[in-house]
Parts: structure tokens; sequence; C-alpha cells
């Protein structure tokens, strides 16, 4: 992989050098602060993945990325934990979003990796009672599912496949991937990262947190899954 690191703070360009460089897998680092250059680095083509802070002052993250996603795999690499932003990032096109912190670095690079290889990776947003997007109040969108529309729902957010959560509930993969078809339907979403973005938004309960001990798309130390979150 050729990556970008994207940040306004140099130690934080540094530091990430200083973790990937000589990473297995990982043949360049390159690091700017500097958004055109981003630009220009990424037009280029000699980048795969780019890592891209949040908040920066020239221009934010979240209006840098949509002109980075086109032509590399962006993933969020930020302090910024709220849902909301990172709703606003899967929304522009990015395939991951880690809070620093939240990761070990061999789990942030493997977290990496996936996402390179086409899944989407979070970690470390927190989800809490909030209204969604479109303003509905965060208690109705469970109460748009079935009960058991709602249990299957809360697998494919722990980064479950339609396999894994049929032999969680003892149904036929063919029954979870019906309730899936349905639930999108319901939370008018079209992929399984929007629907976890809009779950985790809604869901009060704490041990919803997207903390570091899930797989999949919630990725942690030690846990790290294959499981794309896409349908």
């Amino acid at each position: 992989m050729r990556i970008l690191a994207v940040d306004d703070n140099p130690i934080i360009r540094m530091g990430l050098r200083a973790l990937l460089e000589g990473t297995d897998g990982v043949t360049s680092v390159t690091e700017t602060g500097d958004p055109d250059e981003a630009m220009a680095h990424v037009d280029s083509g000699t980048v795969d993945v780019v890592l891209l802070d949040v908040r920066m002052p020239r221009m934010s993250g979240l209006e840098l990325l949509p002109r980075l996603s086109g032509g590399a795999t962006v993933v969020m690499l930020t302090h910024d934990d709220d849902p909301t932003t990172l709703s606003e990032a899967i929304s522009a096109g990015a395939s991951g979003y880690l809070v620093h912190g939240a990761l070990e670095p061999r789990a942030m690079v493997d977290a990496i990796r996936l996402c390179r290889n086409g899944s989407q990776v979070v970690s470390g947003v927190v989800a809490g009672a909030r209204e969604t997007k479109d303003g509905e109040p965060a208690a109705a969108v469970r109460g748009l599912l079935s009960p058991r529309e709602a249990e299957v729902m809360d697998l494919v957010a722990d980064g479950l496949s339609n396999r894994e959560v049929a032999a969680r509930l003892f149904l036929s993969e063919k029954t979870v991937k019906n309730h899936v078809n349905s639930l999108f339907a319901k939370l008018a979403v079209t992929t399984r990262s929007q629907a976890i973005v809009r779950w985790i938004q809604r869901d009060p309960s704490p041990d919803r947190a997207l903390d570091p001990g899930r797989r999949g798309p919630h990725v942690g130390p030690g846990a790290l899954g294959a499981g794309s979150v896409r349908p």
C-alpha cells in the first residue's frame, strides 16, 4: 500500500510515518498538511490509501474527502468521535472512520488494510441518544423495525455477516437476508454501512459504543474481522 497521511498537525504526521514505514505491505508513506498537495498526490495516481483528519484549518477533511475518494481509499483518522460527523464522512465516500487512541497500532494497520480491501471499518465512535440526521427522534428508529429485525440489525451493527447472524439466531441464511432487505427498506438505506450509521446514531444503550472489542466494522485490538459492511 502507498499511504498518504493528511493532517495539519506535523507531530501526528510524523507519528503515522514512524508507525507505518517498514510495516509489512506498506511500500511508501507520504505526509502533508496542505489540502492542495494532498489532491495533487492522489491525482498523480501514486496513492492507494489516504489517512485524513476531519478538523483542519484551511479545508476540513469532510470538504476534502470527496476530492480524494475518487482516486484512493480514504480512511478518516481523527479525534472527532461525533456520530453525525461519522455519518457525513461515510456518506461522502470514506471507507473507514478511526478515532485516535481507539485502536492499538497493529489493529489500526489491520483496519487500514480492511478498508483497502473493500470493507468499511469504524472504531471509537460512541453511540448516544440523539436525533437522526433527518430530525426523526432517535428513540423512534428502533420502532421502525419488528423485534426480530431489530435483533438482526443489532448483530449486523456488530459486524456479523448474514451467515453469522443466521448461526447466532438459529435461522436460515435466506431468512436473515429477507430480514436485512426488509429493515433496509424501513430504515430508508441501501447498504449495510448506511444502516449501521443510522442504527448507532439512535441507540442510547451504553454497551452499543463502538468499542475496541468489537469486530468487523467495529474493530479493536485482537478482534479484527474480515467482514465487509457492504450489502
